[in-house]
């Protein structure tokens, strides 16, 4: 896939309307409904995309990085392991919030959704680095548990 800019329109549309609820219903329910509006978007987007649900490290590379590529995310993935891998954002999708709402709850939002639709529930996974604290990447590490 070719690469396209960073869609700010999109991402800061989304950036809004978190903080528009956050707002209004408070940090957990705006965090529901972002990750109800991940697993809408993005679930419907992987079914376009011909994706299997539990289709393995393989499909989840190729589902979630030519999704990430569409919007402008620059990501890559780096093996572990054979029953591990990496998936590293090397650009911040929110930016604008930042300081605004925990790093890895926000993660969640769309993390766990991608992790359970395109691996299954015998996956999980941890951030241990990330943009806001500092590091050159958010890296999120997949692993079968």
């Amino acid at each position: 896939m070719d690469t396209v800019d960073y869609n700010a329109a999109f991402f800061k549309s989304v950036e809004n309307s978190f903080l528009i609820l956050k707002d209004w219903e408070g940090e957990d329910y705006a965090l529901k409904f972002l990750a109800k509006l991940m697993e809408t978007s993005l679930g419907s987007a992987y079914a376009g995309m011909g994706a299997k649900r539990g289709g393995g490290p393989a499909e989840f590379r190729r589902c979630v990085g030519e999704r990430d590529a569409s919007v402008g995310l620059k990501v890559s993935f780096e093996d572990l392991g054979q029953n591990s891998f990496a998936y590293r954002f090397h650009t911040d999708p929110f930016p604008g919030l930042k300081g605004k709402v925990d790093a890895r709850r926000l993660d969640a939002a769309y993390m766990k959704f991608k992790v359970a639709y395109l691996l299954g529930p015998e996956w999980s996974y941890s951030t241990p680095k990330h943009l806001w604290e500092g590091s050159a990447f958010t890296e999120h590490v997949i692993a079968k548990k």
